[in-house]
């Protein structure tokens, strides 16, 4: 297993050159003793390594990685534009070693290298030459992403927590990756991403990517596997559970470690002993990781346990435990009016979808009852527009239209909450609340068509999204058909980037899989080419291979 070092560095006191020109290119691996490829390599041999310009010391000792990981540390010394690394111990016999900087190595005028410096010998006489590669995707600015390979002996454990790789590799900026020099077997893959150059574990604050392939097989000594793709994203690692119970007037919260799952928090099975009556629970809109419960006969100074079980958070992680809270009910009366904290669409917006449902956000729980009058939709003529309303949890209203709303049109809702109050029976703050949004003008909508070739005969629930490159519009989604042949209507003028990926659990959304237990993702893969839509206009035979 490679794992981090400490560098020992020994140099003179160097500094970068004075006059000539001003020096922007990185430094450029010239030759190494053993050479790159080199078999029989002598068991007590140091590692030499030569550049085309002095190195900075402190870039070699932030970004050195050995595999397989030496028993003890070794020396590295930088002198000008030599790095030697002086192994204290023999080499391991018939072993492939990969000495690697990643494009770490800089020169004094902080010029990294463009190539990823890497050695690979053998002190056998033959060399691993088992690859896997592929593209890593959504990369942030100033990231420095890796690739990781953990091999198995046996069998893989369910986490890779804790665990160091055997083989790293740093990513091209183009997002491309190559592991070479792999011993023959079966290997689970892990994309890790952060803005040091050194990433010595897995870290919540990291951002990860797991291949939709899982454990890939090196089958022989040679063998290339391709094709293999990563989605960076953000991962849950620290267990999802109850944090702590503090009371707010007459109402407990609750705060989880994670954010809950807006949708599926209201199917909550919450329970409370001593024959206290569980009267409601809502999301707090203010902070995702809370949850407010009022309960009905609780005497002051009694001791209640609530219990919560069948919650999830916003990335359908399920409580492993049922959460067990003690708490003393206080004596306290809610004073306090309820309150509108938010609406979709927000006040003022524009470009809303015709199909749209208006939604109202509460700060607390409510009683109310929608009519006509209470709460109108009405267009700039005062135009009445018929609604279906439904209330989705104890704090948010929906307001549905009978039928899509007109074209670039300015709209007006009201909503009377004279009549409406919370559970303590306090009334709104406002009795009034009115805002206004425009919808998207249709005759501006563009479309992309085309045809995708999906190669893999395997391939399930193909979906291709339209992305817009400005993030001010929604991405556009639609299923592509066994034909390959696809239509994305509806789009605002803009550029757009695709999405292709597989829905293969149906639930409408690409799934990232999991690092604990592990879980191999959903396919997936982005193209950066920017595909321009102008208005009244279907943007032709824009072809993929996926």
């Amino acid at each position: 297993m490679s794992g981090g070092l400490a560098v020992l560095l020994g140099c003179a006191a160097q500094g970068p050159p004075g006059g000539g020109p001003e020096d922007r290119t990185g430094p450029i691996l010239v030759s190494s003793i053993p050479e790159n490829g080199r078999v029989n390599v002598s068991r007590k041999t140091d590692i030499v390594m030569t550049f085309s310009e002095n190195i900075d010391p402190r870039s070699a000792e932030n970004s050195l990685e050995i595999t397989p990981a030496p028993p003890r540390l070794p020396v590295v010394k930088v002198n000008r534009k030599r790095i030697t690394i002086e192994y204290p111990d023999s080499l391991a016999e018939n072993t492939t070693y990969i000495i690697s900087f990643g494009r770490n190595i800089r020169d004094y005028q902080k010029n990294y290298s463009e190539q990823n410096i890497r050695l690979a010998f053998a002190t056998g006489d033959s060399i691993d030459e088992g690859s896997l590669s592929g593209q890593v995707f959504d990369i942030p600015q100033k990231h420095k992403p890796q690739v990781w390979a953990f091999r198995t002996t046996d069998v893989f454990p369910d986490s890779l927590l804790g665990l160091q790789p055997d083989y790293k590799t740093a990513v091209e900026p183009n997002g491309s990756f190559r592991l070479s020099n792999l011993a023959r077997g079966e290997y689970r893959l892990l994309a890790i991403s952060a803005e040091t150059a050194r990433i010595a574990l897995i870290d919540e604050n990291c951002l990860f990517g797991i291949p939709a392939r899982d454990p890939i097989r090196i089958a022989h000594r040679s063998a290339a596997v391709a094709g293999i793709n990563f989605r960076l994203s953000r991962f849950y690692l620290k267990p999802f559970k109850l944090l702590k119970t503090t009371q707010i007037e007459d109402k407990v919260t609750l705060l989880f470690s994670r954010p809950l799952d807006p949708e599926k928090y209201i199917a909550a099975d919450i329970r409370i002993n001593n024959d206290a009556l569980l009267q409601s629970f809502w999301l707090d809109r203010t902070d995702p990781k809370a949850l407010l419960v009022k309960a009905r006969g609780v005497v002051p100074g009694q001791q209640y346990t609530l219990t919560v079980d069948s919650l999830f958070d916003d990335r359908g992680n399920e409580l492993i435990d049922t959460a067990t809270a003690l708490f003393t009910y206080t004596a306290a009366e809610d004073t306090i009016a309820p309150k509108i904290i938010k609406t979709y669409p927000a006040g003022g917006s524009k470009n809303i979808p015709r199909d749209t449902h208006i939604r109202i956000f509460f700060d607390e729980a409510v009683r109310l009852e929608i009519t006509d009058s209470l709460a109108v939709i009405m267009d700039k003529d005062s135009n009445r527009v018929g609604f279906e309303y439904r209330q989705d949890d104890a704090n948010s209203i929906r307001l549905m239209p009978e039928s899509p709303l007109a074209s670039a049109t300015e709209y007006r809702l009201q909503l009377d909450c004279s009549d409406w109050t919370d559970l303590s029976g306090n009334c709104f703050e406002d009795s009034l609340f009115s805002m206004t949004f425009q919808t998207v003008d249709a005759n501006s909508f563009g479309s992309i068509s085309g045809k995708v070739e999906i190669a893999d005969s395997l391939a399930e629930r193909v979906m291709l999204t339209c992305v817009p490159v400005k993030e001010e519009w929604r991405p556009v989604t639609v299923a592509v058909p066994e034909s390959g042949a696809y239509l994305v209507a509806a789009l605002l003028p803009g550029d757009y980037r695709i999405e292709i990926w597989e829905d293969r659990n149906g639930n409408g959304r690409w799934d990232p899989g999991r690092i604990r237990p592990f879980q191999p993702a959903e396919p997936y893969r982005s193209y950066p080419e920017k595909i321009s839509v102008r208005a009244r206009w279907e943007t032709a035979e824009v072809n993929w291979r996926y």
